[in-house]
């Protein structure tokens, strides 16, 4: 119980500290899509470039604080309940959103390619992980009631 402890405080702090990386790196994407532009040796895609990364953070901040809502709900003992299953499937959506919006720069850069297969995986992976707590949180509804 104790390495589960600590690997849950790992996680938050893992969590907390992608927080604040999102929150410092946004106002350096333009500068990072100039860079990119600047050493890519392939034709401009700055303002495609600075849109796509713009909008698929959106679905990775709202991720990132989700991830730290259902640690949080883990770390009170508050596993398998129906926050919990909201919670994955909202985050499986944003997967798909930001897969989604990888799709839109494959037409600048293959690569956007590899996005969208890493992402939409991931969105397939929580949203059966979803539906496993969502068996689960039924279960224990049940359990509660037989006496």
């Amino acid at each position: 119980m104790e390495h589960n402890k600590k690997s849950l405080t790992a996680t938050l702090l893992i969590d907390r500290i992608a927080m604040g990386a999102w929150v410092v790196c946004l106002p350096f994407v333009p500068l990072i899509a100039r860079w990119y532009d600047t050493y890519s040796n392939k034709p401009s895609i700055y303002v495609p470039f600075i849109a796509c990364v713009y909008t698929a953070l959106v679905p990775a901040g709202i991720i990132i604080y989700l991830l730290n809502s259902l640690l949080t709900n883990i770390s009170k003992g508050r596993v398998f309940e129906h926050d919990n299953v909201k919670i994955l499937r909202i985050i499986s959506y944003c997967c798909f959103a930001i897969s989604a919006v990888s799709v839109v720069m494959t037409f600048w850069r293959l690569l956007g390619g590899l996005l969208v297969l890493a992402f939409a995986f991931m969105g397939l992976l929580l949203r059966v992980l979803k539906n496993v707590f969502e068996q689960a949180v039924v279960l224990r509804e049940e359990n509660d009631l037989t006496v």
